[in-house]
């Protein structure tokens, strides 16, 4: 009995393809034990463990090109540092994962919670918050392709995190937020709140307005400048629109508690 097997058996045996096979014989890295009469290319057991020793090569980055060379040169602590710098990439690549993971859950549950279509106020206690300043702009001023670009701060991804504009007499503030030698810091309480769909700035205008009359009407006390909170990242829901909640800390007038 033929204790050898085809190209096709060792395929099969080691879960890879066949071309892959002729490709590392085609790289001088792999060759059979003998081919046969009648020119079938013939494997035995040195060879599975070869083959072996060049798949997990591969699973540790080293170029098909140069596995031929740390076969038969790299010493014991050359395997040891690759595993270590191997198992380091991993570990960042299941940590950027994880990060996603969180930002795509996040992402789910604002959108599965949004009350967006209530056209209400609301109120909700939120805790502190540290923020970074990113740029001003007059109250009249609208931010541009240009600005965004001069200005960019040190952030990656920006527009997966919430932005913030807090508004003032004659400055509006762009921030993000930032445990990090934070500029700003809004106090955690009560907050009125409505979220609305944002297709140009006369909606934000007209939100602002609605507030202010309803701030009146409901006789609620200031505690904080005007906020208006961007999550660009919910607008693939709607691709034409940008979501976006307006915010103000307040308490009621008449017993102080909001």
């Amino acid at each position: 009995m033929n204790q050898h097997i085809t190209i096709g058996e060792l395929s099969k045996l080691m879960n890879v393809s066949v071309h892959q096979i002729r490709y590392f014989e085609e790289k001088e890295i792999l060759f059979p034990a003998y081919t046969d009469s009648n020119q079938y290319r013939m494997y035995g057991i040195n060879e599975i463990y070869q083959l072996a020793q060049i798949l997990l090569l591969r699973k540790l980055n080293i170029p098909v090109g140069t596995i031929n060379k740390s076969m038969n040169s790299f010493s014991t602590n050359d395997y040891h540092q690759l595993m270590k710098q191997s198992l380091s990439k991993i570990s960042s690549e299941i940590n950027q994962l994880m990060l996603l993971q969180q930002f795509f859950q996040k992402i789910l549950k604002e959108h599965e919670h949004s009350d967006i279509l209530e056209d209400k106020y609301h109120i909700k206690q939120l805790d502190t918050r540290h923020l970074k300043k990113w740029m001003e702009l007059q109250q009249d001023e609208s931010l541009t392709a240009r600005s965004l670009y001069e200005k960019k701060p040190q952030l990656s991804h920006l527009f997966e995190t919430d932005l913030h504009y807090l508004y003032d007499s004659e400055h509006i503030t762009l921030c993000y937020e930032s445990n990090h030698s934070p500029d700003i810091i809004l106090e955690k309480g009560s907050y009125l709140y409505k979220s609305f769909f944002v297709t140009d700035d006369q909606d934000i205008e007209r939100e602002i307005a609605q507030l202010e009359h309803y701030l009146t009407e409901h006789h609620y006390i200031i505690q904080g400048q005007l906020i208006l909170l961007e999550k660009s990242y919910l607008s693939m829901f709607n691709n034409d629109k940008l979501h976006y909640e307006i915010q103000i800390k307040i308490k009621h007038d008449s017993d102080g508690v909001a």
